[in-house]
């Protein structure tokens, strides 16, 4: 309420009328203010009106917010983990129906109409697995991997391709946490083949453009850049800083200029001719005369990685002028003249894939990324990489079709055995048989017994036999009796071969190279031949019922005009391992009628099958994962609303109340206001 300062008897009009106008004033604001707090139901309005409060609601609508993309986030992706499992589902009805055909056809003895009308039921089944592996959601195509926006499958004309990425399309859960919403490259439908793997040690040079990101360095722990110090003839140390170092190149120049640096303060001559520089895998620094050492600062290893500071010391000299090797990796960068073992010039290989024979001719690549580009541009359907530890370079195909659209890389003859040189030949002597037969590998007979004595009958062992010189007087047949242990790789065979069949010639009375088993230079497989001094032409039999002829493809081989020589069918081809593969393995092997192939491709459907059980189950808990946040994201948005309600919202009751009192402060102070500015002087004097 209004009123005049109880100490002062006496009050001029002007000072009473602001007085009352400003308390007045005070009080309509404060009924403006709980009015407008009635009205929008909100407390604070402005950061004025309660600081502290408001830096909290701030913070809390920062985590609304947040919490409000998190929960459009999870509920993208459980809308494509949704239809991810409800594919996958469709996927495994398929593999089962393909199971209990393959199954019916092996069991129950069929026809070759009937395989031929079950072959055209894989044929629909194909095209309804393309469909499926290029089903879409919400984000995109489900098997895209980390491209999503572009089909990962793409039909080749009866072989098909899979060019999504790799890993999958991820979405953020809050806390750093993520879960993929789309599959990437190996699975069931996105495998890549097991790829040729580099047989080849490429171990590149150093070379002044080398990336220090590319050593492994002295130590296999990369490279560090910072300080280090050198000394000369044990005087004082000066440092050499290469904290500003990104190739090898910079680091020989910092060395150089530390040392011409200290030439010039010490007045001494530390360098030679040769400076410093490179050599193989090394640094190396030129010190004719005297001893320069390479100390490492305490806790730093910048010396050590480099190669320079040594355990035991030992310092550059005139007898020690490299330091160690510094692993260099292979890059996209690294120059073709840097790898170890290459022979120039490279020239042509062969390349067949997709059942397209390419000549891919290298002679003008100058960095293993020209060679890649090169290669992939020429030959549909294949990737070249590095190597995981940096050492070879692979190459893969993508394209997952028949035994026929299988990748194979050979050399041509008269162009330096280029594709040996660059570990990339697909069949080698270093091929394990182990990857043989699209890794099914090959089997022998071994430790059979007689069937009524029941001791060991190495007859029984036999795999096949080679008869030289069919149909003449000097036919002469040598058995070939395998072991598990000739079976590691292709060299491993080969000698086995030769050392059975040296042993049956001199029996015989014949010199050892009337026949041998070699690895042809200009094509895949093996090469028997036999001496054409005694006519007649070289057959393969199988014996006791051995797997291993067929496996190794001497029975399907071909016999050169002359008959003379033998060349066995590429085994080793590579192929994509995935679901594609395996159903016109069995729609292939129905047509053929061919029961083992049937066996076979009905065994890789059912490993496709365990794998999808796998990737499902994978899927189901990744969705389990997005509900539970979802839930708990829920949660968080209700305790966050309920904290910011208690700090923003208007208590309805107190603020009412206040309005009340408000009204009637206003009343009164009004009331009295209007009495008191009827008062004069005359009022006091009378």
């Amino acid at each position: 309420m209004t009123s005049s300062p109880s100490g002062i008897g006496r009050v001029p009009m002007l000072m009473r009328n602001r007085i009352s106008l400003s308390l007045i004033g005070r009080t309509n604001a404060d009924l403006f203010k709980v009015s407008q707090q009635l009205s929008s139901g909100l407390a604070i309005t402005r950061p004025s009106d309660d600081p502290i409060r408001a830096a909290s609601i701030s913070v809390l609508d920062g985590r609304l917010e947040r919490s409000d993309q998190i929960l459009r986030n999870l509920e993208y992706a459980r809308g494509s983990l949704d239809v991810v499992d409800n594919t996958l589902t469709e996927l495994q009805n398929l593999i089962n129906e393909a199971i209990s055909i393959g199954s019916s056809q092996i069991s129950t003895p069929a026809s070759p109409q009937e395989r031929e009308a079950q072959a055209n039921v894989l044929d629909s089944m194909i095209s309804s697995l393309f469909g499926l592996a290029n089903q879409e959601s919400i984000i995109g195509y489900i098997f895209g991997g980390t491209q999503p926006g572009t089909p990962p499958v793409t039909d080749l004309g009866g072989a098909f391709s899979y060019v999504g990425g790799f890993g999958g399309l991820e979405t953020d859960i809050g806390l750093g946490r993520s879960v993929p919403v789309t599959l990437g490259a190996q699975n069931t439908i996105g495998s890549t083949s097991a790829r040729v793997e580099g047989s080849a040690d490429l171990d590149p040079d150093l070379t002044l453009d080398t990336l220090l990101t590319d050593l492994n360095g002295a130590r296999d722990f990369g490279v560090s850049t910072g300080t280090f110090e050198l000394s000369f003839n044990a005087g004082q140390r000066f440092s050499v800083d290469l904290a500003g170092a990104d190739t090898v190149g910079d680091v020989v120049d910092a060395i150089t200029a530390a040392i011409g640096q200290a030439e010039i303060d010490q007045g001494v001559t530390i360098l030679g001719p040769g400076g410093v520089s490179i050599a193989g895998e090394g640094i190396t620094i030129d010190v004719p005369a005297g001893n320069l050492e390479a100390f490492d600062l305490t806790g730093s290893s910048v010396g050590a990685d480099f190669g320079l500071v040594f355990n035991p010391a030992t310092p550059f000299n005139a007898g020690t002028t490299s330091g160690l090797d510094l692993s260099p990796r292979l890059s996209w960068t690294t120059p073709v003249p840097s790898l170890s073992g290459i022979t120039p010039p490279l020239g042509e290989i062969q390349i067949t894939n997709n059942g397209r024979v390419s000549l891919v001719d290298l002679s003008g690549a100058t960095t293993l990324g020209e060679i890649r580009s090169i290669i992939e541009s020429n030959v549909e359907g294949t990737r070249v990489l590095l190597s995981e530890d940096g050492r070879s370079i692979d190459v893969l195909t993508e394209v997952a079709g028949g035994q026929d659209r299988a990748l194979t890389i050979t050399d041509v003859p008269g162009n330096n055995s280029t594709a040996t040189q660059l570990g990339i030949r697909s069949y080698m002597s270093t091929t394990e048989l182990s990857d043989f037969n699209d890794g099914r590998g090959v089997q022998v007979v071994t430790g059979a017994t007689d069937p009524i004595t029941g001791l060991p009958d190495p007859t029984r062992d036999v795999d096949f036999s080679i008869t030289l010189w069919t149909g003449t007087a000097s036919e002469l047949e040598i058995d070939i009796d395998l072991q598990p242990s000739d079976l590691v790789d292709v060299s491993t065979l080969l000698a086995s071969i030769n050392t059975q069949a040296d042993a049956t010639l001199i029996a015989a009375g014949m010199a050892p190279g009337d026949f041998t088993a070699q690895l042809p230079n200009d094509r895949n497989g093996l090469e028997l031949i036999q001496s054409g001094a005694f006519g007649g032409s070289m057959l393969i039999t199988r014996k006791n019922n051995s797997t291993a002829p067929e496996q190794l493809g001497l029975l399907d081989g071909a016999v050169d005009p002359s008959g003379d020589i033998f060349y066995s069918t590429d085994r080793a081809k590579v192929r994509v391992n995935n679901l594609f593969t395996s159903l016109i393995d069995l729609r292939d092997a129905l047509r053929n009628n061919s029961t083992s192939g049937i066996q076979f491709a009905s065994d890789k459907i059912e490993e496709a099958g365990a794998r999808l059980t796998e990737t499902h189950g994978l899927v189901g808990g990744y969705a389990k994962r997005v509900d539970d946040e979802i839930r708990r994201e829920q949660e968080r948005v209700i305790l966050n609303e309920t904290t910011r309600s208690s700090l923003r919202d208007t208590d309805f009751a107190e603020a009412a109340t206040r309005l009340t009192l408000l009204q009637t402060q206003l009343q009164a102070a009004l009331q009295v206001t209007a009495s008191t500015s009827q008062l004069s002087l005359l009022s006091f004097l009378g």
